[in-house]
């Protein structure tokens, strides 16, 4: 995901520069080929927006153009600039070196984390309980931005991973319900494999960058009991038979089964998306970004797909939630103007419209905004219905600064892939290798 932790499109720095002027003379022209427009030249104050570029064109030009109104109606010039998921960590890295952030930033939580523990976020826990008193927002998406009873950021939008399952497929196995739990998922996986036909049941992969599969294999730790963190912040818990259940389970899928394309084991994100829109992958986890794109390109596979929640294990169902915020840096120059910004960018109203342009992938904080029409048909439901139930990065603690580190390295990735690729290495033996490099991270 790639949100997130999430989901980017592989697209170029994009830069706009809107300003919030009556006078056109003091607009400032973009400049094509990704280069930063300039911005009006009166006397007025600049708010700079670094905000994650989105999947859908519809929702970046409502973000501008609310930016737009909210230097007009505050007479400001606003910069925004619209960026790839891929290339925010060196931008924010190298503005927090020179000390030249932006006012308003998007943060995943995992970021929010890490940054909060280096000590250059803004507590902006006025801002959320100016926005709650107005209309509540989900209590599970600001568990993860929250740190000593305080919120460093403010929720603005959930992703959340959900079972996709090819329902004409399904149906020619005997099946009629999609899995409820993972063995019924490994089931179904090996009675959809047919290898003569190239069609393989689960579509997962352990690329290097592989965002989606970071998540999907702590959902499914997580459900077997297990960890990949620890539950006081200090001491890894990660070497357990629970653990080592659910990565032989993984393996298994694999090598015994071999129900997943030969070249999964190498995926990165785009992975999975790709092996279920050919028709060779008939089961994948992914956001909601798949089913906007073949709802838009391909209506014939758009009602043959199904989508369901997570399956269970033994423990439960287990969801890793993907929360995206905005925050602020302490260095900002604007601390004022850029609560108001973002206050602004939640107005519940526009804020409506801004999420269902991007349904099902972009889902609401408001608890009131997810009983909406939108979220309530057959495939969109799960979206909303899964954060609830989200756990984060840290489970099963608190999150922390670490987990978000040990998210980022990919250590997960590292470790499946080997075990998928060398025979000779147990499921044992990876998760006693894969505790010792997370108590590692922890140990610094």
């Amino acid at each position: 995901m790639k949100n997130g932790l999430k989901k980017a499109v592989a697209v170029s720095l994009l830069t706009v520069v809107v300003a919030g002027c009556g006078n056109a003379g003091n607009q400032g022209t973009a400049n094509n080929g990704g280069e930063t427009a300039q911005a009006g030249s009166g006397e007025k104050p600049t708010l700079t927006f670094w905000m994650k570029k989105q999947l859908f064109d519809d929702q970046n030009t409502l973000i501008t153009e609310r930016a737009k109104q909210f230097g007009e109606e505050n007479n400001v010039n606003v910069n925004v600039e619209l960026i790839a998921y891929e290339d925010f960590y060196p931008k924010w890295t190298a503005a927090i070196e020179s000390k030249s952030v932006p006012d308003v930033s998007f943060f995943g939580y995992q970021e929010i984390g890490q940054f909060y523990g280096k000590d250059v976020l803004e507590d902006v826990s006025d801002v959320v309980a100016s926005l709650q008193g107005k209309s509540a927002i989900n209590e599970n998406t600001k568990k993860a931005i929250t740190f000593s009873g305080k919120q460093y950021g403010v929720p603005f939008w959930t992703e959340t991973q959900v079972l996709y399952y090819r329902k004409d497929l399904l149906a020619n196995t005997g099946y009629t319900e999609p899995p409820k739990t993972w063995d019924e998922l490994r089931e179904m996986g090996k009675k959809l494999t047919d290898t003569s036909k190239g069609l393989y049941g689960i579509g997962m992969g352990y690329g290097k960058g592989n965002s989606d599969a970071e998540f999907l294999t702590r959902g499914i730790i997580w459900s077997y009991g297990g960890s990949v963190d620890t539950q006081d912040g200090k001491t890894v818990i990660v070497d357990s038979p629970e653990t080592v259940q659910a990565a032989s389970f993984i393996r298994d899928i694999f090598l015994t089964d071999k129900s997943t394309p030969p070249s999964a084991i190498g995926w990165d994100d785009a992975g999975n998306n790709k092996a279920y829109l050919s028709g060779q992958a008939a089961m994948i986890f992914n956001t909601g970004s798949v089913l906007a794109t073949i709802k838009k390109d391909n209506p014939d596979l758009y009602e043959k797909t199904g989508i369901a929640p997570y399956p269970a294990g033994p423990k439960g169902t287990f969801i890793p939630g993907i929360s995206n915020n905005l925050g602020i840096f302490k260095d900002s120059k604007n601390k004022d103007l850029a609560k108001k910004f973002i206050s602004y960018m939640l107005d519940k109203d526009w804020y409506k419209s801004w999420i269902e342009k991007g349904a099902p992938l972009t889902a609401p904080v408001y608890d009131e905004l997810a009983k909406e029409a939108v979220w309530q048909g057959e495939k969109n439901k799960a979206f909303v219905e899964s954060v609830a139930g989200f756990n984060f990065l840290g489970y099963p603690g608190e999150y922390n600064a670490k987990a978000g580190e040990v998210f980022n390295l990919r250590i997960l990735n590292d470790t499946f892939q080997k075990l998928l690729l060398e025979s000779s290495y147990t499921p044992e033996a990876a998760i006693t290798d894969m505790q010792a490099k997370i108590q590692e991270v922890y140990s610094k």
